[in-house]
């Protein structure tokens, strides 16, 4: 365990190369040592974090990300002249979601065609990237085709989604068919395989819900209930944020993995603040008990 001899596009590496002495996921935090791709996806790691802890200070402080709900021409009126900049021209909601979702499967595919044999054999790699691959069929496909009077999203919000989708992809899909070996028998793998799939069916739940308040033709707001959203306003992006735990866990913690679930909770984890405060000042009646992201808790 720990040896792998990497191969893809023709080239080779050997074993005995320093990057490839340790194909442990821990050891992946100590690859702005190394060579090549592994240091390509540490220093990416990196990039995005540091990004991503800004935008959530951002977010956090009040500035609502211009799509959805926010992207109305009431709320385009009221925001300042970046926001108004970033809603200026809008991509129909399906059409949006294919084009920024699409990366995650072309670097899937990619890695797994040109992967190392020993991470391709390996039931761990294989399992983790078929999570992966699993959650983005859904998000680039099916989702967007089932999804019932979706606002339009501003060209600029689909361009930085689907630059995360290609950086994000390539750390993964690279990662989990490259350089990683993850064990299927490990109890992280296990365990996070098992949170994972249950923030998948959480998140797939939250998505009926919220499809299912809106009958045909129409585009307006309703009070969810049933399932996560019993417990807190941003069901979806509550379950999400558990899926991407349990995938960072299923990788041992990997670098890229725990990268994954870090981006995630900046980018919606204030999205489910503001769908909170915006649900108690615009229904009276909403549910009190409610939180915003963390049953019970926050």
């Amino acid at each position: 365990q720990g040896q792998l001899a990497f191969s893809g596009g023709g080239s080779s590496v050997s074993s005995t190369e320093p990057a490839m002495q340790d194909a442990s996921p821990v050891a992946s935090w100590q690859w702005y040592a190394a060579v090549d791709g592994q240091q390509y996806i540490f220093w990416t790691c990196i990039s995005l974090n540091v990004c991503f802890v800004f935008s959530a200070v951002i977010l956090f402080l009040g500035v609502e990300a211009p799509y959805g709900r926010y992207n109305q021409a009431e709320s385009k009126d009221k925001s300042n002249v970046i926001m108004r900049a970033l809603s200026s021209v809008d991509v129909p909601a399906k059409a949006a979601w294919i084009i920024q979702e699409c990366p995650t499967l072309l670097w899937a595919a990619w890695c797994f065609v040109f992967a190392d044999p020993a991470c391709r054999a390996s039931w761990g790699n294989c399992l983790v990237l078929l999570c992966f691959v699993a959650h983005y069929v859904n998000r680039t496909i099916i989702y967007p085709l089932r999804t019932r009077g979706s606002k339009p999203i501003p060209m600029p919000v689909m361009l930085m989604a689907f630059a995360f989708c290609f950086l994000n992809g390539y750390i993964q899909c690279c990662s989990l068919m490259r350089y990683l070996s993850v064990q299927a028998g490990n109890l992280t793998t296990v365990v996070g395989i098992a949170l994972w799939a249950t923030g998948l069916y959480l998140n797939l739940d939250s998505d009926r819900i919220l499809r299912n308040l809106r009958g045909s033709g129409e585009t307006g707001y309703k009070i969810p209930y049933g399932g996560l959203f019993e417990y807190v306003s941003g069901a979806n992006f509550c379950a999400e944020i558990l899926e991407w735990t349990g995938f960072a866990i299923a990788t041992g913690f990997s670098i890229a993995g725990v990268t994954f679930a870090f981006c995630t909770f900046c980018n919606i984890g204030p999205r489910a603040v503001s769908h909170h405060r915006w649900y108690l000042q615009k229904f009276e009646n909403y549910p009190k008990h409610r939180k915003a992201l963390i049953p019970l808790i926050w």
